[in-house]
C-alpha cells in the first residue's frame, strides 16, 4: 500500500529491494552527521537506506515507503522500520527530534499495531535501539548512542499521548503517592510501582525484572553518589575502565535524566534535591532489600 508517514516528505531513493514487510516497530538511529541523507541512500554504492530521518529542527523525510523493507539494520531489515536523527551520538535529541520521533511510532502503532513500549528485544514489537540487534543488526553497538537511547521512554510516553489522547502524568511516567487517602486500586498502584522500577532499571543498565532488589539498588546508588566509580560507570553504560572521561560524563547526564523522568521530576540530568527526594521516596515505596 505504500504507506507514508502524514507530515514526512517523502522522497523516494533507489537504495531498497521494494520487498513488502508489516513491521514491528521502530528501530532508533544516530546519523553521525548532519544534513539530509537523500543523496546518500539514493546512491547504489552507499548500499544503506532508512525509512525515516529526524532532522534536528523538526525536518521530516521518508525514503522508504514503511511497508516497504529498507536497508538499515541488516536482519532487522525484514521486522522493523528505521529512522535515523540527525546529529552526533554525543548531541542530545532536539525537542523537535522527540516529537518527530513519536510523530512517526504514533503512525505506526495506529497503522500496523505497534506496541506502545520500548523493547530491547529482537523479535518484539516496540521501538528499540540499533545496538540492541548486536552483530545480527550490523555490529552497531554505540548506536543511537547514550543520550538519545535515553529519550526512548519519553518518545512511547508522547507516542502514547498521540494514539491516546492526553493521559494523566500518572498514566505515563509514573509517580510516587506521597500520601493520602484515594487514588486507584492497589492493584492500579502496584502496576504503576513496577512500571516506574522497570523504567529506572532501564536507566542504570540492569535487568529489568520490576523489582527493587540489591542488584537495582546498588546501580542507582552509585549514579546518586557520583563518585566516578567503575561501579558507576557500569550503571550508566559507559567504558569500564576507571577513566572518567567526556564519555562517562555524557553517558552519566543520559541516565540522571532517564531516572528523573522515570521519577517524574523534572527531566535536566543534575540529581539535585527535588530528584533525591523523589528518589528517597521511590526507594521506601519499592526498595525490597
Amino acid at each position: 500500500m505504500a504507506h507514508i508517514v502524514p507530515g514526512f516528505t517523502f522522497r523516494p531513493v533507489r537504495n531498497t529491494d521494494g520487498d513488502a514487510i508489516r513491521p514491528i516497530g521502530l528501530v532508533l538511529h544516530v546519523q553521525q552527521g548532519n544534513g539530509g541523507l537523500f543523496g546518500w541512500f539514493d546512491n547504489p554504492a552507499s548500499q544503506v537506506s532508512s525509512t525515516l530521518w529526524a532532522g534536528k529542527a523538526g525536518q521530516r523525510e521518508q525514503y522508504v515507503p514503511s511497508d516497504v523493507r529498507a536497508w538499515a539494520q541488516v536482519v532487522g531489515n525484514a521486522n522493523y522500520d528505521s529512522i535515523e536523527t540527525e546529529g552526533f551520538d554525543t548531541e542530545p535529541l532536539t525537542d523537535s527530534q522527540l516529537e518527530t520521533v513519536a510523530q512517526a511510532y504514533a503512525d505506526g502503532a495506529q497503522t500496523f499495531g505497534w506496541a506502545l513500549t520500548v523493547t530491547h528485544t529482537p523479535g518484539s514489537s516496540g521501538l528499540i535501539l540499533h545496538s540492541d540487534g548486536g552483530a545480527a543488526w550490523g555490529g552497531h553497538f554505540g548506536c543511537p548512542g547514550t543520550l538519545r537511547a535515553a529519550a526512548a521512554e519519553r518518545i512511547i510516553a508522547r507516542a502514547t499521548e498521540i494514539v491516546r489522547g492526553p493521559q494523566p502524568v500518572a498514566a505515563i511516567v509514573p509517580v510516587v503517592s506521597t500520601g493520602g487517602g484515594g487514588g486507584g486500586t492497589g492493584a492500579d498502584a502496584s502496576g504503576r510501582s513496577r512500571a516506574r522500577v522497570q523504567a529506572l532499571q532501564r536507566a542504570v543498565h540492569v535487568a529489568v525484572d520490576g523489582i527493587w532488589g540489591q542488584v537495582t539498588d546498588a546501580a542507582i546508588q552509585a549514579v546518586r553518589a557520583n563518585h566516578r566509580t567503575r561501579a558507576e560507570q557500569a550503571a550508566v553504560g559507559t567504558t569500564v575502565d576507571g577513566i572518567w572521561g567526556p564519555r562517562s560524563q555524557a553517558a552519566y547526564i543520559a541516565t540522571v535524566r532517564a531516572i528523573q523522568a522515570a521519577l517524574g521530576v523534572g527531566v535536566d540530568g543534575v540529581w539535585g534535591p527535588v530528584t533525591d527526594r523523589a528518589f528517597v521516596a521511590a526507594r521506601g515505596a519499592s526498595f525490597t532489600g
